[in-house]
């Protein structure tokens, strides 16, 4: 399982705060890139097309209130992965990161990581702007 972990994002909002964003799955859609289109989701599932890799259809696995959230593929994806978010309490702030665990061949990691990387990197940084949106 290849590893992509992003940098780690200060939010200016607390651990509860954060975790009760996250652990939604609609407000997922506020920190997507461009390159993600044909979005539905629920509170707890999303299914979207990414730009070069097709139909992605994911629901939340796991939670640890403040602190934990993990997200699996439904069904048949072009690559098995799943995401983990990871939330920690700093000061009156918190500290976010994602991890990105892709099951990736020699090829598809060549190809791929760069890309999951900057989704990682993309996600991460947008969620302190998106809380504060309506």
């Amino acid at each position: 399982m290849t590893e992509i972990e992003s940098s780690l994002n200060q939010v200016a909002r607390n651990a509860e705060d954060v975790f009760t964003f996250l652990n939604t799955v609609n407000n997922h859609q506020k920190i997507m890139p461009p390159q993600v289109s044909e979005w539905w989701s629920n509170d707890d599932e999303a299914k979207m097309k990414v730009q070069g890799l097709g139909t992605l259809h994911l629901k939340k696995d796991k939670a640890q209130p403040n602190s934990y959230i993990k997200i699996v593929p439904i069904g048949t994806t072009p690559v098995d992965l799943y995401i983990e978010w990871h939330i920690a309490t700093d000061g009156e702030n918190c500290n976010v990161k994602v991890i990105i665990f892709a099951d990736l061949n020699m090829f598809m990691k060549m190809v791929a990581t760069k890309p999951l990387q900057s989704l990682a990197d993309f996600m991460a940084s947008k969620v302190n702007t998106a809380i504060t949106e309506p």
